[in-house]
């Protein structure tokens, strides 16, 4: 079905002409028309853009994808594929299957548009504007890679309002608006990467008592689009209930989240509780890695040498180093 075919060619529209009628900035569209070939404009003897109804129709679309928590490279093979279009497909070769990175141009210093995006999104938040908060995330999202936009936008932004909050510029209700803001992003683009597929499994769980999930929601979001399948349990797990999720799924690796001094001596209590469960069970080969992370062990690294496992890193990105080299060394282990 070539559904834009409906829509008249001719290039009659300027940029300005574009931006009012979809809403859409002029840097987000010139960019998708540089990195994946969508739109389509004419050019003028002087070399402006002219854009057709079709360019405007398919702006839109796009737009519209973005909006529903699609990533721009998605929305572009979706586009060749849906509507008989071969502009856009596999833009510059990226395969957009499960476990790629998202394609996007990946953030410089001289992009300059990320502080730029953060700061629109702190502005709006401590207002408990989430219009202008999505926005904001929008167009980051149809500028710049996931990855980048996760880290240096969201998470950005969540940590000043918190450091606001801490120093009393802001209230209380403005730090829960923007946690919980940020975590519905974070859900939505974890869903998005079909965390059910892929390497694994890894079961991911904040430790009993611990509410603070954000950073391993973030973390599990990194592994999935990465290529990882990950379990991913939440915040507060009962130990009991942990176990119960470890024998039933057999994960390679287990990943818990601590946040707080007392959380670590959960934490410390959950791991040899685990190890005690496979000991117990002999046959249970091979054994899963168990991994932890978390705030506490960012701001006191101290602790790190107290917990019995594997440190994965004070980011997502590391994490995502640290679980490939467990693993190299894990296969390297069993060949020698």
């Amino acid at each position: 079905m070539r559904l834009f075919d409906r829509f008249r060619s001719e290039p009659v529209y300027n940029t300005r002409a574009v931006v009012q009628r979809t809403g859409v900035p002029a840097d987000t569209f010139r960019a998708w028309e540089r990195r994946y070939g969508l739109p389509v404009p004419a050019r003028t003897a002087g070399n402006q853009r002219l854009y057709s109804e079709r360019d405007i129709a398919v702006i839109c679309w796009l737009r519209d994808q973005t909006r529903a928590g699609v990533t721009i490279s998605q929305a572009v093979a979706l586009f060749g594929v849906e509507h008989g279009d071969t502009s856009g497909d596999d833009a510059d070769g990226l395969s957009t299957a499960h476990g790629s990175w998202d394609g996007s141009e990946p953030a410089t210093e001289a992009d300059g548009r990320l502080g730029e995006f953060r700061d629109q999104i702190i502005k709006a938040l401590v207002k408990f504007d989430a219009a202008t908060a999505d926005r904001a995330v929008e167009e980051a999202l149809a500028l710049v890679a996931v990855d980048d936009v996760c880290l240096h936008v969201l998470e950005a932004a969540l940590v000043e309002v918190g450091d606001r909050w801490r120093r009393g510029e802001v209230g209380t209700g403005s730090e829960h608006f923007a946690s919980c803001f940020v975590m519905r992003k974070f859900a939505a683009l974890f869903n998005l990467s079909q965390p059910q597929y892929g390497r694994g499994p890894i079961v991911a769980a904040c430790v009993e008592g611990e509410l603070h999930e954000i950073g391993l929601l973030l973390t599990s979001l990194f592994l999935s689009r990465h290529g990882f399948r990950v379990v991913y349990l939440g915040a507060n797990l009962p130990l009991c209930d942990l176990l119960t999720v470890v024998r039933e799924v057999r994960p390679m690796l287990v990943m818990l989240s601590a946040a707080t001094e007392t959380a670590v001596e959960k934490l410390n209590v959950a791991i040899a509780t685990l190890r005690g469960a496979v000991v117990e069970r002999k046959g249970w080969t091979p054994a899963p890695m168990i991994g932890f992370g978390g705030r506490i062990f960012v701001d006191r690294p101290e602790l790190r040498d107290e917990i019995d496992a594997l440190f994965l890193g004070v980011n997502a990105r590391e994490t995502i180093e640290c679980v490939e080299q467990a693993l190299a060394r894990d296969r390297a282990g069993v060949a020698g």
